[in-house]
């Protein structure tokens, strides 16, 4: 399916998260995820003005949402941004989420959750009632994780976890170069990664157990893969944070499965506050970006067909 073509008729309730993303980008959509970072300072002026954050956010979103539906399959929405307003903040999150699934969006929340017992087991219940898949840091071990994996199973709603491998920022080498057995501690990471996704149905090659790889380490990259063969990458840090596309080929598969690409500021923020074509500016950027990594992604698949 070209960039651009309505993508609703596609959504089926039943299928899992990782069905569904591979389902959309073997018929053609780009291998892409927004994300909705909402800043009040950074909102088109003609949107509510004088109006109260959280309904500013929401009507933001009701009118961008259905733009970027035509050329991503996913958003993810960062809650931080929407939780420092507070009780309405949170209402603002729950109603973004709500309408991106009304626009046959996948919602991959971008939470961060990681906790033990009956706390996982709440941040569990709650998240997976709003979105179809989350972001989790493992630094509590495999007891934390373990309550958001028995939702992955398709009979308990097939969701999907995203585990913090090697994040985008420059301190993660603080902790995550750290040697464990001779091997840096993101490689600890993935491999349990890998293990945490071997027991759950896999769709198309790819597990419900995903992980973040920053784009801002593409030396790293082909690494992480081969300690990742079966796990969705989520590849943050492109535009403002440093990453380039062009250097995320070796995320792919010959098919143009396994990653996706994550832009948030680059897209959502492509105008100017006073600029009355603001949506435009947003429709072009996603439109863009989605060519871009498309044919990044598809890198294996041409040179493949051209041996």
């Amino acid at each position: 399916m070209p960039s651009g073509a309505p993508v609703a008729s596609l959504a089926a309730p039943m299928q899992s998260f990782v069905a569904q993303l591979a389902q959309r980008v073997l018929g053609g959509m780009a291998p892409v995820v927004i994300g909705l970072d909402p800043r009040l300072d950074a909102l088109p002026a003609a949107v509510l003005p004088g109006g109260a954050p959280a309904a500013r956010i929401v009507e933001f979103y009701r009118l961008t949402l259905p733009v970027i539906a035509r050329h991503a399959p996913c958003v993810k929405p960062n809650i931080a941004f929407f939780e420092c307003y507070g009780s309405a903040g949170y209402q603002a999150y729950e109603a973004t989420c709500a309408l991106a699934r009304k626009n046959g969006l996948l919602v991959l929340a971008d939470i961060k959750r990681g906790d033990i017992g009956s706390t996982a087991e709440a941040y569990a219940e709650g998240h997976y009632a709003i979105a179809d898949a989350v972001t989790l840091h493992p630094y509590l071990g495999g007891d934390s994780v373990a309550p958001f994996l028995k939702a992955c199973h398709p009979e308990r709603g097939g969701k999907a976890v995203v585990v913090l491998v090697r994040t985008s920022n420059p301190g993660a080498r603080d902790f995550q170069d750290l040697l464990v057995g001779g091997e840096p501690l993101c490689d600890v990471v993935a491999r349990a990664v890998t293990r945490w996704g071997a027991d759950l149905p896999q769709t198309e090659g790819y597990s419900p157990v995903g992980a973040v790889v920053g784009a801002t380490w593409p030396q790293e990259l082909a690494r992480l893969r081969a300690l990742l063969p079966n796990a969705w990458l989520l590849l943050p840090g492109v535009g403002a944070q440093g990453g380039k596309v062009t250097d995320l080929a070796a995320a792919f598969d010959a098919r143009g499965l396994g990653a996706l690409v994550n832009q948030s500021r680059g897209v959502m923020q492509a105008f100017q506050v006073g600029d009355p074509d603001w949506l435009s500016r947003i429709e072009l950027a996603a439109k863009n970006f989605a060519v871009e990594c498309r044919a990044v992604a598809m890198t294996r698949s041409t040179s493949q067909g051209n041996s």
